[in-house]
């Protein structure tokens, strides 16, 4: 049995070496650090290993990940993997409690003791281990083995090893927050692929490169066909489990190199570089890579489990060199996945049409923003009147004053405003727009009464602080509530029909009503209705318009008319243009209306003047 006899002098010199070492480490020198402290505490120990084992998060399984071997020692690293934490028995509960691990021949255990079973196939002799202890938390465990005789360790070996411990401990802590402080910056939570920065550095990256090589590289923009639906009838858990696997299947036919991002909800983005230089070769290798993926997502055993059928959507662009923005790009290849959305399981390439859709897209979201600044929206109302025409109010409508297009229906930007989010200040703005304009006609004797309707859209109700958005409104503008009409469609009742429901009723008790707009054309059932606090049923144009000649619209009408009355709603048709459509209305039952017959959407000063010429029903 030997016992090393250094100088005190350079056992202290050696371990405030190491310690300083590890002080001034940052946490991408660590890993370097802890080799370069192991390989000089072996020697200095005259030890055949040095080594650090980590504890997963559980505590149940406890790896080698840093090892040093003496000339002619076998390293052990690769063989040790995943322990369980049982394998190293009466040590484990020792090191949990901080304690270190002595033995100086391994004879002295029971040969049946799990801790000679891990030892003895190793050939160890001695050995000290000590935790990697912060706080109540065990990281790990650091140690010295001897395989070629025995040892002793004295206590002040002992104690400076511990110091070096608490300095690796330490070291390794704040490893694991810069890696998760970096994960939360560059990684997606939930499939732990790459977010939208990272990706947009690695698509920078690829333009230098292919700028260099004059190689085409592709972007891939892919979106889980159906996924909503999944979402909805099997829940979120499942959703995220769906996009692992998705991440998981794509991630693993992607060629070395290339780079594989989630961008939001069901989105996906693949970076491939280095394709050929000839543009038809390169179309055909980004092909060939879209079939693979599709394949692999719809033939993953786990997903089928999940549900049956498992397909993609993929829009594709290719890039030369660094001539268009990173933004530019994603946008390419989000537009021509739309291409193929509809249908599903597809692959569609970004084309010369497509680009020009991109910019005027890219335009009218600029302008858009600068409309709202400049506040350039401005409404107009269409007179809403019931039997024998008299006028009850009017439903607000935007419209865009532009400064070169003059003036723009909704038809030319809602819909994008819907898919951008720019709907949600323009929604914002209609709705101040409309409680000051009401408010104004309720200090006015002639237009007290006067009721007015706004559309809402679906994103807009959706955001969690839309109820405290509308009565912050409500008291800025000082109207009264009950004659606020707030028009939603049906389609907002397939989403979380319960919270849709709850918000509409603490807006109900603010005195405000609401109307169900395109009624007939969504998604409403009976049950539905009778839950909803509503006041009015509109039915939807389209039955209107070939009302006097078909008489399956007319029983439809007849249909939704019985059912506003059955439940005491107010049924209103939109887009009455004809004599004729109002006689069949007014036979069937409906006694409220509104339409061009009577009056197109109207700016203010026009509204007014209408008014003034309706004034029996206003009491002028």
């Amino acid at each position: 049995m030997t016992e090393p006899h250094p100088s005190a002098d350079s056992f202290f010199n050696m371990v405030a070496t190491i310690s300083g070492a590890f002080v001034q480490a940052t946490a991408a020198d660590v890993d370097e650090v802890i080799n370069s402290a192991l390989a000089a505490i072996g020697r200095f120990y005259q030890a055949d290993r040095c080594y650090l084992f980590k504890f997963s998060a559980d505590l149940t399984t406890a790896s080698n990940s840093h090892e040093w071997c003496a000339p002619g020692v076998s390293p052990q690293l690769e063989q040790l993997q995943q322990l369980p934490s049982a394998a190293f028995g009466d040590w484990y509960r020792q090191w949990t409690a901080g304690l270190p691990s002595i033995l100086c021949d391994i004879n002295s255990l029971p040969h049946d003791s799990a801790e000679y079973q891990l030892l003895a196939p190793q050939g160890i002799q001695s050995l000290l281990m000590l935790p990697l202890k912060s706080r109540d938390r065990l990281l790990g465990m650091f140690g010295l083995d001897i395989v070629r005789g025995l040892q002793q360790w004295s206590a002040e070996q002992i104690a400076g090893l511990q110091l070096i411990a608490g300095n690796i401990c330490s070291a390794l802590i704040r490893q694991q927050i810069e890696q998760q402080a970096e994960s939360l910056a560059f990684y997606d939570p939930v499939t732990g692929l790459a977010n939208r920065q990272l990706m947009l550095d690695r698509i920078l990256q690829a333009q230098l490169q292919s700028s260099r090589s004059q190689h085409y590289e592709a972007l891939l923009f892919i979106d889980i066909d159906d996924f909503k639906t999944l979402n909805d009838s099997l829940g979120y858990n499942t959703g995220d489990r769906v996009l692992k696997l998705v991440g998981q299947s794509l991630q693993a036919v992607l060629p070395s190199g290339d780079t594989v991002g989630r961008l939001n909800a069901d989105e996906f983005l693949i970076l491939t570089e280095m394709l050929s230089p000839q543009r038809a070769a390169a179309v055909q290798e980004v092909t060939d890579l879209a079939a693979a993926l599709q394949a692999a997502v719809a033939q993953n055993v786990a997903l089928t489990q999940l549900r049956p059928k498992n397909t993609l959507s993929i829009g594709a662009t290719l890039f030369l060199g660094d001539q268009l923005d990173t933004d530019v790009l994603i946008t390419q290849a989000d537009m021509a996945m739309h291409q193929v959305k509809a249908v599903g399981n597809g692959l569609a390439f970004f084309d010369a049409e497509m680009q020009l859709q991109a910019s005027r897209r890219l335009l009218l979201a600029h302008e858009l923003r600068e409309a709202i600044v400049n506040d350039q929206f401005e409404l107009y109302f269409q007179p809403q009147l019931v039997h024998p025409g008299v006028v009850t109010g009017a439903e607000a409508l935007l419209r865009w004053r532009h400064p070169t297009r003059g003036i723009l229906g909704p038809y030319e930007f809602i819909d994008f405003a819907e898919e951008s989010g720019l709907i949600l200040p323009i929604g914002e703005l209609v709705l101040r727009k409309a409680c000051q304009q009401l408010a104004l006609w309720q200090r006015q004797a002639g237009t007290s009464r006067l009721e007015l309707s706004v559309n809402i859209s679906a994103r807009q109700f959706q955001q969690p602080d839309f109820t405290a958005l509308v009565i912050e409104i409500l008291q800025q503008s000082g109207v009264d509530a009950t004659s606020l009409k707030l028009e939603l469609t049906e389609s907002m009742l397939v989403d979380n029909f319960e919270q849709v429901v709850a918000k509409m009723q603490q807006l109900r008790a603010l005195g405000i009503r609401f109307a169900l707009d395109d009624f007939g054309t969504g998604y409403s059932s009976l049950v539905y209705l009778k839950r909803l606090p509503l006041y009015q049923l509109k039915i939807d144009r389209g039955f209107v318009d070939e009302l006097v000649q078909d008489d399956n619209q007319q029983a439809i009408v007849r249909t939704i008319i019985m059912l506003g009355q059955t439940l005491g709603l107010e049924v209103l048709a939109e887009g009455v243009e004809t004599e004729a459509q109002l006689k069949s209305l007014l036979q069937l039952g409906c006694y409220h209306y509104q339409g061009y017959y009577f009056a197109r959407p109207l700016p203010h000063s026009e509204f007014e003047h209408f008014l003034r010429q309706h004034h029996a029903g206003l009491g002028y």
